[in-house]
């Protein structure tokens, strides 16, 4: 059971740094097309400032599981 926490801890840790690099990367790439307006702007800037804290937190928590503190 230890082995599948600590491997599930590092599947946390990249998901999380994908999502936070995927996900600034989308919303700029959303942002720069010819086709944004402000109602784009506001839910792009809505999504990052409330996700990006949530990926922080997915990372700490696949740290955690990978050196092993919920044993």
């Amino acid at each position: 059971m230890n082995a599948i926490k600590k491997t599930l801890g590092l599947v946390w840790m990249l998901l999380g740094l994908a999502l936070m690099v995927g996900l600034p990367y989308q919303a700029a790439t959303r942002l720069t097309s010819p086709t944004a307006n402000t109602e784009d702007f506001v839910f792009w800037l809505v999504i990052v400032v409330i996700f990006l804290p949530i990926t922080a937190g997915l990372i700490l928590f696949g740290r955690y599981a990978w050196l092993g503190e919920y044993e």
